[in-house]
């Protein structure tokens, strides 16, 4: 994982990560990374169904804790 990258992503989106820059990051694709919130797999993400609609977030802390397992990395 790249600190200044992560940086950056935080930088960029700092209450909701998009998901697919989420995936992005993670080297996935959106559509995994929504099939993964949907199964209950990813810690970081919820989603929700309101009749044919879908809607998913990535809570910035919630991803950023996950991601460095709640320690700080330092940028270079």
């Amino acid at each position: 994982m790249d600190p200044k990258e992560l940086t950056q992503l935080l930088a960029r989106n700092p209450h909701y990560v998009p998901v697919p820059e989420a995936a992005a990051f993670l080297h996935v694709r959106p559509e995994a990374l929504r099939a993964s919130i949907d199964q209950g797999r990813c810690p970081f993400g919820f989603s929700w169904t309101l009749g044919e609609r879908s809607g998913y977030k990535i809570p910035t802390i919630a991803f950023f804790s996950w991601l460095t397992k709640g320690t700080v990395p330092i940028a270079s």
